[in-house]
């Protein structure tokens, strides 16, 4: 999956052809509030991001709904809305979010029943559409593979439609729930001695992810960038421009100056870039 967490990074993903995409709810945090993630992003923040992106590109992005904001009821609002902001999947996982007072910042799962809930919760929340929901647990990092198995065993009778399991280690690991489940998994964060996409297909992985590094890559090359104009380099001889066909993509310029000249009657007059 592409990682996208912006109109642009989602038009990008459609144009190099890009089955599917996955919104992390940390890049959301990071572009909308410029914060960790932490969850202080609200639901109506990341919705209005998923918006953004879906309304420019025809990718289908899974989403983050990280706890789902809340209890279950949370949960349903949670579906409802980012399928109106027109997500075609939702994750939802079982991590006790926020963080909790105490001086302990390890992860922890909630209880089994509650999860199972908001499972439940976010598939009537879906009803008859077409939207996928997928249940999340990260209990194979935070207690055993064998609770995963257990949780992914109770989230399948929950109705969901796909498991996603996250930061996949070892072969050995997606072994062991790929073949206790029947469900398709979702791979996310997976290290780089699992990538193997023959591999991952074989144990029913039919999505997955290595990580967000791109977004850490697209951070970098900006503040480089910033950084050499503060220091005198004149803005044109900045290393990596992107070439202007490259930005009329990411941007739709034709489509723009089509309707310009068609409703208008006029040309778009553009920037000097």
């Amino acid at each position: 999956m592409a990682s996208v967490f912006d109109p642009i990074s989602s038009r990008i993903a459609e144009t190099l052809g890009y089955e599917a995409a996955l919104m992390g709810g940390s890049l959301v945090s990071h572009v909308v509030l410029g914060a960790p993630d932490v969850i202080v992003l609200t639901l109506t923040e990341l919705a209005e991001q998923v918006h953004r992106c879906t309304r420019v590109s025809s990718v289908p992005i899974l989403i983050d709904g990280d706890h789902g904001y809340g209890n279950a009821l949370n949960v349903m609002r949670t579906v409802e809305e980012l399928h109106a902001a027109g997500a075609a999947a939702v994750m939802i996982e079982d991590t006790l979010l926020p963080r909790p007072f105490g001086p302990n910042d390890a992860p922890r799962l909630i209880s089994m029943d509650e999860s199972i809930g908001k499972m439940k919760a976010a598939v009537r929340a879906r009803g008859d559409s077409d939207l996928l929901i997928f249940g999340r647990t990260g209990a194979a990092a935070i207690t055993t593979v064998d609770e995963a198995i257990a949780r992914f065993r109770a989230f399948e009778s929950a109705g969901v439609d796909a498991l996603f399991l996250p930061g996949v280690r070892t072969r050995d690991e997606l072994d062991r729930i790929a073949a206790a489940i029947s469900l398709p998994l979702i791979a996310g964060g997976v290290s780089e001695s699992v990538a193997d996409a023959e591999y991952l297909a074989s144990r029913g992985v039919r999505l997955w992810s290595g990580g967000h590094q791109v977004f850490a890559v697209a951070v970098q090359a900006l503040f480089d960038a910033m950084k050499a104009v503060r220091e005198g380099v004149y803005p044109s001889r900045l290393p990596g421009i992107a070439p202007n066909a490259l930005l009329d993509t990411v941007t739709a310029s034709t489509g723009y100056k089509q309707r310009t000249h068609e409703f208008m009657g006029g040309q778009m007059k553009e920037e000097k870039r």
